[in-house]
């Protein structure tokens, strides 16, 4: 799905394109997905249907220098993985480099602490190190668990600095990680969504991850990562 939407994606292209171009990468592989959030722009923060899928509106017409974030799922035998897709078309705003950077860091910190007997406090501590010293902030949690569901990472509340946080009172609210002692067995299943943001603009990488016998075992490093538009290798 992340290649197909990635050789979709260009300027000119409608928003609409490249989702399509990712569900019916999906649905040609026979896997079952309801949807995907979608945003793009200089400077989207994603985590949303796109704003066409619920308002009466034309698809935005992608433009050099934007950035596409898309949290795509797939399902398959009654399991599912989550991955982030993260496309630049062109070139970027220099804070988005900055925040896939510490975004990128934040997810190697994570596959680090990945490791049985290690809870998921600690896990969630390490992904969150990168953005505290680099002075950014996190709008979602940086880990949550498939299986188990229910164990997500907290954050703290400074996206509330942000210009305009004040209209969403509960971005503003520090969330404590839920089930943060729970020691990590082989086998369990976590997405990893490490994000990072300077001014109003982030960035979110990552994918699903398995607690392995000895390290975390990756299922799509590819979405690691930005992805840039004409370079479909990575």
């Amino acid at each position: 799905m992340a290649r197909a939407m990635l050789s979709a994606a260009g300027p000119g292209v409608l928003e609409s394109e490249v989702y399509a171009a990712g569900m019916a990468a999906a649905f040609e592989r026979g896997t079952v997905v309801p949807g995907m959030h979608l945003w793009s722009g200089a400077a989207p923060l994603g985590a949303a249907p796109p704003a066409w899928a619920y308002r009466p509106q034309r698809p935005r017409v992608l433009q050099d220098g934007d950035l596409i974030l898309a949290e795509v799922f797939s399902a398959f035998g009654m399991r599912a993985t989550q991955h982030q897709v993260a496309i630049a078309v062109g070139e970027v705003h220099p804070d988005v480099e900055r925040a896939a950077a510490v975004a990128r860091s934040a997810y190697d910190a994570g596959l680090s602490a990945l490791r049985p007997k290690s809870t998921l406090g600690e896990v969630a501590a390490a992904m969150l190190k990168p953005s505290q010293d680099a002075s950014a902030w996190v709008c979602r949690p940086q880990v949550h668990g498939l299986n188990p569901f229910g164990a997500f990472r907290g954050f703290p509340a400074d996206v509330g600095e942000i210009s305009g946080a004040e209209n969403y009172p509960g971005w503003a609210t520090p969330f404590a990680t839920r089930l943060g002692d729970m020691e990590l067995e082989p086998g369990m299943v976590f997405a990893f969504e490490p994000n990072c943001g300077f001014g109003r603009r982030s960035v979110t990488i990552g994918g699903t991850v398995i607690v392995g016998q000895d390290e975390a075992i990756e299922l799509n490093p590819y979405t690691a990562r930005v992805l840039r538009v004409g370079n479909v290798a990575g």
